[in-house]
């Protein structure tokens, strides 16, 4: 855990770094516990409860574990931003927990220990960090350091954070008969193309897809998707088997130097969609691949 400094909201990040430094091992210990493979699992929504403790410990550990700014943060407005997302990740979950005491007590059976556990945890967390968003704003809003302008970047990243809550959301659809209308499913790297393709839509005006890059090696390449304007090029993947950690940084470093000759690209942005977290080491490969030469910008995310 870095030291907070004192040059940027240091009174509301010593706040949310005192809950991450007595939580963080709590949570990890209860996400290795209430596993299918430990005996938890015979409950509606186990499989989505489950995940939403091993998000929360993975999160608390790894996106702020580090509040330093700007080393880890660019700015204020980013961390605030970033515990923003994560306060709406951890709502998103609240349907599944509500179903899962509501089917529990419809039984008269007594309510999961994991969901009992686990819902204790997302609740006490969403507490602290919607009280730590309310005292950074007020502490940067004194410093009149707060502005509402968002980088593309910024942008782009809050779409790829929101991608898999607005998969899943895209999966209930309305019924009828009893039978849930058409939707899109999510099956590989082009279904994750076309949905991102509609989301880019929303911020950007010109979003190009597949255009062709210059050859590299005595090959060429196509990017899924040139926001022209920007200078951004987004290179889209899907993880799978066969397709993971290692697998995944080798063609990453293959495209970074492809896309260093495109004339119309100053920053890539490469986007891993990995809803079953078949990645073990995302954060590992995120820095590894994270790099700015002669004015080219490298960022890697990889988001469930």
């Amino acid at each position: 855990m870095s030291e907070i400094d004192t040059n940027f909201i240091p009174k509301s990040r010593e706040y949310l770094k005192k809950f991450v430094v007595s939580h963080h091992l709590g949570f990890k210990k209860d996400s290795q516990e209430f596993q299918p493979r430990n005996g938890y699992g015979n409950f509606l929504n186990s499989s989505l409860i489950v995940q939403c403790m091993r998000e929360i410990s993975i999160i608390v550990r790894d996106e702020f574990g580090d509040l330093s700014i700007p080393e880890r943060f660019t700015s204020p407005e980013d961390l605030i931003n970033k515990s923003k997302r994560f306060v709406d990740q951890l709502e998103f979950f609240e349907s599944y927990f509500t179903e899962s005491m509501e089917d529990s007590q419809k039984n008269k059976g007594m309510i999961p220990t994991p969901v009992e556990v686990i819902n204790e945890n997302r609740l006490k967390t969403i507490e602290t960090f919607k009280m730590f968003i309310k005292l950074a704003e007020k502490e940067n809003s004194e410093n009149d350091t707060i502005h509402n302008y968002q980088t593309p970047i910024e942008i782009l990243e809050k779409i790829f954070n929101k991608f898999h809550l607005v998969v899943n959301q895209l999966l209930e659809r309305r019924k009828e008969n009893d039978i849930p209308r058409e939707t899109i499913k999510i099956k590989d790297e082009y279904d994750v193309q076309d949905l991102l393709h509609a989301l880019l839509k929303i911020d950007f005006e010109d979003v190009r897809p597949e255009e062709w890059n210059p050859s590299y090696a005595g090959s060429s390449t196509r990017s899924d998707f040139l926001l022209k304007s920007e200078k951004i090029i987004i290179e889209v993947k899907k993880a799978r088997k066969g397709l993971k950690d290692k697998e995944i940084g080798g063609q990453l470093i293959i495209d970074i130097a492809h896309y260093k000759k495109h004339a119309d690209c100053e920053t890539l942005l490469c986007f891993v969609y990995d809803p079953d977290n078949l990645i073990q080491n995302p954060r590992g490969i995120e820095n590894d691949l994270k790099e700015i030469t002669q004015g080219f910008k490298t960022m890697t995310l990889i988001r469930p």
